[in-house]
């Protein structure tokens, strides 16, 4: 735990010095700062402190992404600035036009009108392959020289290099997690001195004129398409405002207040990208109400079968050729923002001026008529949870296996005490436990968990439920002589109402929960041995 919050305070100083000792002639190193920290949002890396890996491919599209509203030409006093010139595209380095710019620009010209539609296109990848090594070549390796010198604190330049070819960078151990812990403060610290950037190049100073607009325009969300958004919502809502479940105004007259306006539920201050599944309809009274502030886990939770349960694919559908759709990236930015709320104690919006405890207070996720869960699976251990050396001990369970293929039966004799795995942030012992994974039906995926893994669990209990769609956890259920058994799954709820329990092993069929089960305990992460 004290490792874990050293790495914190050195990941900040890290990036204040970036900032000051870096050499910054183009904005190239502020997008590489901002693209990794969006994807370590938008990544779900079970294991946040082990190394993540990132593909080289996945920053040039996130670089595409960031930078294909600057590719636009630019006019402060005008209300079009959609021009044929390229005389009015912002340079982004001051020894010239940034290539990536350049290239984003073509491709608008050749009609592809938005990212989403890039995302789409005929060339994606001659695209992503001719600005590969620009990518590598400037900002991949360039970021961590320090006056002059390399510390590769993030990531390091083993696979860098002149004529290399890298298809990923890995970053270190724990810097994944930071980058989540901090998203905020990254992402306003890369964009405060990304506008400065442009601001100070000389070559944009009779564009820019007032600079008032500079932010909306090179950040700012696209208001624009926004309009189409909203005759969707107001269907799937049935006119409803998302938050307070009352009539809007629809009808254009004086009452303002109850006139619909488009909110993103993850704050676009949290999280600057326009994600379809992230869209409800407002009050504009409880929209300007709530602000930039967390909804509340009632309105997560309505959010979660809204968007991304029963009109998942009408939102893509109809939303597509406007915005980007990723149902399942929205839900890991969900996860994210939650999270760190948690960690961090900050009040949830409830309605208007009211607030609650970023603390879950949901009812345990239970399957239909199932019996409530027994809280005392962890049993208070009548030795000490500090080693000599004052390290957290957590309980490990060795004769509790955690299915990975069907139910398999456990008990919890034989309690043992091993050291808390670090990096795993606050771990409670009578809520945190440890066992070992039996099975392959979740070798799977990105973040595949193995026969014989060591997990990390965390009980379900009343007042630490919160939604678990999407997410993994362990299912308990009594076999004939009442002992219990345990599997591992990852959780989704039907539009029937029914919850499916879903492998991450293609070879494994999916399960419907039916009353005899109960969730049991929350997957964190696995812990290398």
């Amino acid at each position: 735990m004290i490792g874990a919050m050293q790495q914190q305070l050195d990941f900040i100083a890290y990036i204040q010095r970036m900032l000051v000792e870096g050499e910054f002639t183009a904005t190239y190193k502020y997008a590489l700062l901002h693209a990794i920290a969006d994807i370590c949002v938008e990544q779900q890396n079970e294991d946040q402190s082990a190394p993540m890996e990132i593909k080289i491919d996945t920053l040039v599209d996130k670089f595409i992404q960031l930078y294909w509203n600057h590719s636009m030409p630019y006019a402060a006093h005008s209300t079009d600035i959609i021009t044929n010139t390229e005389d009015m595209l912002l340079k982004q380095n001051s020894q010239g036009q940034a290539k990536f710019i350049t290239e984003i620009y073509k491709l608008q010209n050749a009609g592809v009108k938005s990212y989403n539609a890039f995302k789409n296109y005929q060339q994606y990848n001659q695209v992503i392959s001719s600005l590969r090594r620009t990518f590598i070549d400037g900002p991949l390796w360039r970021l961590q020289l320090l006056s002059g010198k390399e510390e590769c604190f993030l990531y390091p330049h083993i696979l860098l290099g002149k004529g290399r070819e890298p298809k990923r960078i890995v970053l270190n151990a724990g810097i994944a997690q930071c980058f989540r812990r901090f998203y905020d403060l990254v992402v306003h610290l890369s964009v405060t001195e990304w506008i400065e950037k442009v601001q100070t190049i000389k070559a944009n100073q009779t564009l820019l004129g007032s600079q008032s607009q500079l932010q909306e325009f090179l950040f700012g969300s696209n208001r624009t398409a926004l309009k189409v958004v909203t005759p969707l919502l107001i269907d799937i809502q049935n006119g409803l405002c998302f938050y307070c479940q009352k009539p809007m105004n629809l009808k254009n007259e004086k009452e303002t207040k109850k006139t619909p306006e488009i909110d993103h539920f993850i704050p676009f201050k949290r999280y600057p990208n326009d994600l379809a599944h992230n869209f409800v309809a407002a009050h504009a009274d409880c929209n300007n109400n709530k602000r930039d502030h967390l909804a509340a886990f009632a309105h997560r939770d309505r959010w979660l079968e809204q968007n991304l349960d029963i009109h998942k694919a009408e939102i893509t559908n109809k939303l597509q050729p406007y915005f980007y759709c990723d149902a399942d990236k929205s839900l890991a930015v969900s996860n994210w923002a939650y999270q760190v709320a948690e960690s961090s104690s900050a009040k949830l919006w409830l309605g208007k001026n009211s607030f609650e405890q970023a603390k879950p207070t949901a009812e345990l996720f239970m399957f239909p008529n199932a019996s409530q869960p027994e809280l005392n699976q962890v049993a208070k251990p009548e030795v000490s949870l500090k080693s000599i050396d004052n390290a957290l001990k957590l309980p490990y369970f060795p004769n509790i296996k955690i299915a990975c293929g069907h139910f398999k039966t456990g008990d919890e004799s034989d309690m043992e005490l091993m050291d808390a795995p670090l990096g795993a942030g606050k771990l409670d012992p009578q809520v945190h436990f440890l066992a070992h994974a039996s099975g392959n039906s979740m070798n799977g995926g990105k973040h595949p968990i193995l026969d014989g893994d060591l997990l990390l669990l965390e009980l379900i209990t009343s007042d630490k439920a919160g939604s678990l769609r999407g997410q993994i956890v362990a299912i308990e259920r009594d076999d004939i002589s009442g002992d219990g058994q345990y599997l591992l799954r990852k959780v989704n709820k039907l539009p029937n109402g029914q919850y499916e329990l879903i492998a991450q092993n293609p070879d494994y069929e999916v399960m419907i929960a039916d009353e005899s089960m109960r969730t049991f305990a929350r997957f964190k992460q696995v812990v290398a041995e």
